[in-house]
């Protein structure tokens, strides 16, 4: 009779999907340069951000469901506490062999540190305030397929939907200095086609197109379509091209101080990497990866919309138990005729990260960032930004395959 338990349990457990379950408490301490969105008189800021994630996941043959909840606890300058939370569910379910369909929730919702505009509020005594946060939400709802059964070859799909902003957005074009951001929303599709004519050489087809509305009547379409060249130098070293080119019209938001043109987009788009791995010692684990692209670029602000060059130099390195380092160094530059509003706009950042296992659940963090940024609707000058922080993450994580 002892037998009867541990047999239908085990006939439950044969029949039910099988799980894995993660959860990670992550706290640091950050110093940091004052924000554009406050107004304080102190050279040096100090936050503490504590974010506990959960992670599951369950699958069977045929199907998975995935869902991660990441609330941000923000005690900005030892005394506010912010709270921002990411909620994350992508379902996928296997129709056929080589086709699968699938399903993408995923958004971010409260007060949102925002770091390069301001939010400005009437007082009772009609003054201005500053506030350094605002209720935001960015939301992405997405549907896509996904075909990789025929023999060296990938096609996929998606469409959906996105919000970008304030819940509370301005329905009127702003003066600049009262930098109040825009909503977007309005409906994304992507299209990807990729094909192995030998082990070296990957042909391709990426198709992109957005329809934006902006809460204060900007509105702009486009549509993408980039060739794709793909060619392994080595079976480290891989190169990648796309060239193609930008339509569709636009139509920027009226402001009392800034006059926009409307009309017709035609721009060139290309991007260019190499990834290649850094000779270490006896062995290659460190990867390095050098990209250019020249892409029409939406400010979020003016809603103006205008080609710019991005580059960055990425260096990575992945050890055991999620050993990882990384340095990013990135520039860009808008690329527009003497006269226009943000002919000098660009921005250089400098990012690096060092994550360190004490124990199989515990490592030590620590990160950095400086941002010199160009935008000369807000400001004359270059604007400088920059954090400092160090934290530790616990993890454990459970389940059956």
């Amino acid at each position: 009779m002892s037998l009867l338990p541990a047999l239908l349990t085990s006939v439950v457990l044969a029949g039910s999907p099988a799980m894995r379950y993660s959860s990670s408490l992550r706290a640091e301490t950050f110093l940091r340069s004052e924000n554009l969105t406050e107004n304080v008189n102190a050279p040096v800021l100090l936050d503490l951000v504590i974010t506990p994630r959960g992670q599951i996941i369950f699958y069977t043959p045929r199907m998975e469901l995935k869902a991660i909840l990441e609330p941000q606890l923000l005690l900005r300058r030892a005394d506010d506490l912010e709270v921002l939370t990411f909620g994350f569910l992508r379902g996928e379910y296997k129709i056929a062999r080589g086709v699968r369909a699938w399903a993408l929730q995923s958004t971010t919702y409260g007060v949102f540190p925002f770091e390069d505009f301001r939010v400005p509020v009437p007082t009772n005594d009609q003054d201005v305030r500053v506030l350094d946060a605002s209720k935001y939400m960015y939301s992405e709802s997405l549907v896509g397929v996904d075909l990789t059964g025929i023999r060296r070859t990938y096609m996929g799909v998606m469409a959906g939907f996105v919000y970008n902003g304030l819940l509370d957005p301005p329905t009127t074009a702003q003066p600049v200095m009262d930098r109040r951001t825009p909503a977007q929303l309005g409906p994304e599709i992507r299209a990807l086609a990729f094909h192995s004519l030998t082990r070296r050489v990957v042909l391709g087809l990426h198709l992109y197109g957005r329809d934006v509305d902006f809460s204060t009547d900007a509105h702009f379409t486009v549509l993408q379509a980039m060739p794709v060249l793909q060619y392994k130098f080595h079976p480290l070293i891989d190169g990648r091209l796309e060239a193609g080119v930008a339509v569709g019209k636009h139509r920027p938001q009226q402001a009392p101080d800034v006059t926009l043109p409307s009309g017709e987009i035609l721009h060139p788009t290309g991007e260019l990497s190499l990834t290649t791995p850094v000779p270490v010692g006896h062995h290659w684990p460190v990867k390095a990866k050098l990209s250019a692209r020249y892409v029409p670029f939406v400010n979020v602000y003016s809603t103006a919309i205008f080609p710019r060059v991005e580059g960055a130099f990425a260096f990575e390195w992945k050890g055991r138990r999620e050993a990882q380092i990384n340095l990013e160094l990135s520039a860009a530059q808008a690329m527009v005729p003497a006269g226009h509003p943000h002919q000098r706009d660009g921005e250089e950042r400098l990012a690096a990260k060092i994550q360190w296992p004490l124990t199989r659940s515990m490592a030590i963090v620590a990160s950095g960032r400086l941002v010199r940024l160009r935008e000369f609707l807000i400001e004359e000058k270059p604007l400088y930004r920059w954090f400092m922080g160090a934290g530790i993450v616990i993890r454990q994580e459970n389940g059956r395959l």
